[in-house]
């Protein structure tokens, strides 16, 4: 079955359509909505709450965007929420620290992990988030402005910025003189 019909039985209430679409798009879905929350379990929850607002509240889908840019704004507005609530809440669990790798070529791909996690980390939220929708999920800059709600212009200029603040850390890292000089 084609993703446009089941986005149309999905509009009409068919909850296997819904969730055929949904297992079609989690991946990009839950990329969005880690680069806001930055954990696991969170992505989880708030990936959870939104599936669950957006198939209650199918019937509003008017089409103006794809049903798939509907979906991330969904996601995208219940990342911040949970973002917000959980920046009001006092955390005093310890979190384990993981298992060191255990040859040299996970050594080497924890290294890269964690150097492009500091990149990233480098960015404002709302640039991981441009980042993340624009070179992660190729979304174009106006479906990245729908799913936001930013002009397009915003969106092209704070993607490029933050393309050059990439650039310049990647940069630095490999010259480390460099970047201690600039």
């Amino acid at each position: 079955m084609s993703s446009s019909d089941l986005e149309e039985r999905a509009r009409q209430g068919d909850p296997t359509a819904f969730g055929e679409l949904i297992r079609n798009w989690d991946h990009d879905l839950r990329g969005v909505v880690w680069s806001v929350v930055r954990s696991a379990d969170a992505t989880d929850d708030v990936m959870q709450t939104a599936y669950e607002k957006a198939f209650r509240n199918i019937d509003r889908f008017d089409g103006a965007a794809s049903m798939k840019t509907w979906l991330h704004t969904i996601c995208l507005r219940a990342a911040i929420d949970h973002t917000r609530y959980e920046s009001h809440r006092s955390h005093d669990d310890v979190v384990g620290l993981a298992s060191p790798p255990t040859s040299p070529d996970a050594a080497a791909s924890a290294v890269a992990s964690v150097e492009l996690d500091q990149a990233f980390n480098s960015l404002d939220g709302v640039e991981r988030l441009l980042i993340m929708l624009t070179a992660g999920l190729g979304y174009s800059f106006d479906e990245t402005a729908t799913i936001v709600g930013m002009p397009r212009g915003t969106v092209a200029s704070k993607v490029g910025r933050a393309r050059e603040r990439l650039r310049a850390r990647r940069t630095a890292d490999a010259d480390p003189e460099r970047g201690a000089h600039d």
